[in-house]
């Protein structure tokens, strides 16, 4: 039996037309850990499902363990995939109540006056409230793909509760359609639809470097305008500081000094 022929990987500028790279992928936690990486794209948490490229992710489990940590939040996601996967959200450290270190459930503020904050900020920026989420409830997670100690995670971008069996019913249908339409097979790309996407990207390039190269001048002509008020300024502080000095002089010459304001006790005395 002759091996099936390999897959076909394509350029980063082909991945805009793929119908896994710009959205939620529907995954399992099994789907994560199988997830393979390619060189040149690790450092861009860049991963593949056969040759399908994947960045961002959706999830739907049960939280079986939670951990507020100083610096992060922790809890770990059960989808009955057969695997667990790790979700991860740094702590916002601005938020009140920061700095706790303990499970989700039996934190202890600080003082009275400062209840502890589960506030987390993704990395993109955004803003996340923990508090609601505890071990035993079941979300809906989103984000990216990172790993830590060899060990795959979800880095959290967006959570919300899954309040109901007909809506946990609905996710998971979600995802087996996303499996049997999408990734079942490996994705592919004819000749021409490589050659107008890599016209495209080298166009797109174009009028970036266009930009930049405009931006560039724009600012070297500020500079320029800003050079020459500068001087401009300069010099006449240098001519009138040159008109006071002759003035000055002339007065010397003809004998009066220079001119001083006289006090009315002086005039008094007069």
């Amino acid at each position: 039996m002759r091996p099936p022929p390999p897959l076909p990987f394509y350029p980063a500028y082909c991945f805009s037309a793929s119908p896994t790279f710009s959205t939620w992928a529907k995954l399992t936690a099994a789907d994560i850990h199988s997830l393979t990486t390619r060189e040149g794209f690790e450092a861009q948490k860049i991963y593949f499902y056969l040759n399908h490229p994947i960045k961002w992710v959706r999830l739907v489990g049960i939280i079986v363990a939670f951990d507020a940590s100083d610096y992060r939040f922790t809890f770990c996601l059960d989808d009955s995939s057969g695997k667990i996967v790790e979700v991860t959200c740094p702590r916002d450290r601005t938020a009140t109540g920061a700095s706790t270190n303990t499970a989700h459930g039996a934190t202890t503020p600080k003082t009275a006056a400062q209840p502890p904050s589960f506030k987390g900020r993704t990395l993109s920026g955004v803003s996340i409230d923990l508090a609601g989420f505890d071990v035993g409830s079941v979300v809906k997670v989103k984000g990216g793909i990172g790993a830590f100690r060899g060990e795959r995670q979800l880095e959290l971008e967006r959570i919300t509760p899954v309040r109901t069996t007909t809506a946990e019913a609905a996710a998971w249908r979600e995802a087996l359609h996303f499996h049997s339409a999408v990734l079942s097979a490996p994705w592919s790309l004819t000749a021409d639809e490589q050659r107008h996407l890599k016209e495209e990207a080298d166009g797109t390039a174009q009028k970036a470097e266009e930009k930049a190269r405009r931006k560039a001048e724009r600012e070297t002509r500020r500079r320029e305008r800003e050079t020459r008020r500068r001087k401009r300024a300069e010099r006449d502080k240098t001519a009138q500081a040159g008109r006071q000095k002759r003035t000055e002089r002339d007065e010397l010459v003809q004998g009066r000094g220079p001119k001083r304001r006289v006090s009315g006790k002086e005039n008094e005395g007069a």
